[in-house]
């Protein structure tokens, strides 16, 4: 599994499609839109089709992406917290970054080691038609953490002086643990002849000595049945001898190389005296130990993987090999074993520094870019990357960008992921945000929850016509419900004037038909959003009017009124309705209405007074305005004397 896959062959069931022939193409997202379709061109007689009359239909081809499997949400949803907590790393000097980057790395491992685990133990309840596709899930995303293991001792987490063969074996023996399982079960036992009982004894010695377990190997010897054998007793010293290489140990690697050429000097004096000769699988481990390659292959049968053969040559041979070296020996190793597996093919790239090809290798893992786009992330943020074309170009930040793009893109095509795809197209500086506008208006609305969602994250990327046309939307949708007042408030929202323009006059109508106000709470709370429109304002004024006029504020609502009367906001079908207003302020025991306001009232009252609706008011509305007019002027005339 994780192996690039070869070409599939997908049937279309379509008697219309076999015959006309087919055309295809790209949809929204992951998606491919096959259609029957005759070939034509600037040469075809142009004649009736013959395949008319006909229904056509569009098949939809989509790849599977198994992220979005319930079982690897989880693996989605915290690596994308770690993502954009990457984002948030301040550096300020050169490798300050780098424990962060460490951290971060270890954190995106255990992520991934979760992952595993929960895989193996749904695949061990699940039947066996869900649990091939577990399975296949979880070989994926171990040779996933297999590899992200070695980029971060190789890249991430180097240690000083560039000796890689200590976390090397720390890696082999993590990924491959089954030996030394199998030697704490003999060692459990205590029992002594050890190699009689135990079939598998001489294989698991060996075993845990290609891991360089030698402490395992010693103690498994303290339970042979020749133990007190000098030859045992011999080799038992001369492993508890052995230098092991610590760059925190106190030794440059000058002198440690000079201690482990002396050791090795007294072991090779030892074997050629056939001081291990009592035992001829004795005499093999102390050979492998010495550094004897022809051992070393014939017990390679004990090794699952080439790698695991490299430690064991490295740590009898090159103990100190630092990076620049490990390719060779690598190369050496995996030439020998026939290494042909996209895995081997992507850790030996990691061991030659060949990045580009490690990423190109990594996106045949079948992980719909999860794993790509994460690691090229961290070693784009580490500046370990440095991506040179063919033609010499540096295309670092370009590939960076691209691996980002696409599994953001993979994850905005489904429901529950939406956003966590937004969180990466976000950080894609020079596509991101045009791809983001795009894939936001292509997701089903649903809710208005959901909704909200989409335009928060519109709003936070100054998608300003994402707003305004998603609100749109729900603002129509609320009108043909009848919920004006939630139309409103979309239409604020999009700070769509026109839209706002429109509600605001379904309110007045809605009023000029029934006389009653809907939605005065949202009315009377509109602020700063009133200059949205013009009617929109007049919409609010009016309902700041009805306000006052209702608390028995008459002096403010008189104003108000006169405000609207002439600020030339008023709809022409509303002037009866807002003329009617004036009469209880004109017939009013105290006089509201100056008599500049009652003369601006008359000449009103001349220019739309004509209005079918008001012509049984005019009389009255004269009348009125007559006796607070001279009522207002027997006022002021007392006033201003």
């Amino acid at each position: 599994m994780g192996e690039k896959d070869s070409a599939q062959i997908i049937g279309i069931p379509d008697v219309l499609c076999s015959k006309a022939g087919i055309a295809a193409s790209w949809r929204t997202g992951n998606q491919l839109g096959v259609f029957p379709h005759k070939q034509i061109n600037a040469h075809t007689n142009d004649r009736k089709s013959d395949y008319y009359p006909c229904e056509a239909r569009i098949h939809l081809l989509r790849q599977e992406v198994i992220l979005f499997h319930p079982t690897l949400r989880k693996l989605v949803n915290e690596s994308n917290g770690v993502f954009v907590s990457i984002r948030n790393i301040k550096k300020t000097k050169a490798n300050e970054a780098r424990p962060e980057l460490v951290k971060y790395s270890k954190h995106y491992r255990s992520i991934l080691r979760a992952c595993v685990e929960s895989l193996q133990d749904t695949a061990a309840k699940t039947m066996s038609d869900t649990k091939d596709l577990l399975e296949n899930f979880l070989t994926i995303f171990y040779n996933v953490e297999c590899v992200w293991h070695l980029t971060e001792i190789l890249y991430i987490d180097t240690i000083p002086g560039d000796v890689v063969l200590p976390q090397l074996m720390e890696w082999v023996r993590f990924h491959f643990p089954s030996r030394e399982l199998t030697a704490a079960k003999i060692l459990s036992k205590k029992t002594i002849g050890a190699e009689l009982e135990c079939q598998n004894y001489w294989e698991t010695v060996f075993a845990c000595a290609l891991h360089g377990k030698l402490d395992i190997v010693r103690a498994l010897l303290l339970y042979h049945s020749s133990a007190d054998n000098r030859g045992f007793v011999a080799a038992e010293n001369i492993l508890r001898a052995i230098p092991v290489y610590n760059v925190y140990g106190g030794y440059s690697i000058n002198e440690f190389t000079m201690r482990w050429k002396y050791w090795q000097l007294d072991l090779t004096s030892n074997i050629e005296c056939k001081t291990f000769a009592v035992d001829d699988n004795l005499n093999k481990l102390m050979r492998l130990v010495v550094g004897d390659e022809s051992v070393l292959w014939e017990l390679s049968k004990y090794t699952d993987a080439w790698y695991e053969l490299l430690a064991a040559k490295l740590f009898y041979s090159s103990p100190c090999c630092k990076q620049p070296e490990l390719a060779r020996h690598a190369n050496n190793i995996a030439e020998k074993w026939q290494a042909r597996r996209n895995l081997d093919n992507i850790i030996l790239a990691l061991m030659e520094s060949d990045l580009h090809q490690v990423i190109k290798q990594i996106q045949y893992m079948n992980d719909n870019g999860w794993f790509a786009a994460h690691l090229t992330d961290l070693l784009y943020n580490s500046e370990k990357l440095n991506i040179i074309d063919k033609d010499q170009s540096n295309v670092t930040d370009k590939l960076h960008e691209s691996l980002i793009l696409d599994y953001g893109s993979t994850l905005m095509e489904n429901s529950s992921l939406w956003q966590c795809g937004a969180s990466y197209l976000e950080n894609c500086p020079t596509q991101g945000l045009a791809r983001l506008e795009t894939l936001l208006q292509s997701i089903p609305l649903g809710n208005e929850a959901k909704v909200l969602k989409i335009i928060n994250v519109a709003q936070s990327n100054g998608l300003v016509n994402v707003v305004t046309s998603i609100s749109k939307i729900q603002g129509m949708k609320s009108i043909r419900q009848g919920r004006l007042g939630n139309a409103l408030a979309w239409a604020l929202k999009a700070q769509d004037g026109p839209f706002a323009t429109y509600i605001a006059d379904q309110f007045l109508k809605a009023y000029a038909a029934n006389g009653e106000l809907e939605c005065r709470d949202l009315l009377e709370n509109l602020g700063r959003y009133m200059l949205t429109s013009d009617r929109l304002t007049f919409l609010g004024k009016y309902c700041e009017f009805h306000q006052m006029y209702e608390i028995g504020e008459f002096q403010e609502a008189a104003r108000l009124l006169m405000s609207l009367i002439i600020s030339n906001l008023t709809p022409k079908y509303f002037w009866p309705i807002l003329l009617s207003d004036a009469i209880p302020l004109l017939e009013s025991e105290d006089v509201i209405l100056s008599s500049e306001d009652t003369f601006t009232l008359m000449r009103c009252l001349e220019e739309h007074g004509d209005d079918l609706e008001f012509q049984d008011k005019v009389e009255i509305t004269r009348l009125a305005a007559a006796r607070n007019l001279s009522r207002a002027l027997i006022l002021e005339d007392c006033q201003n004397d």
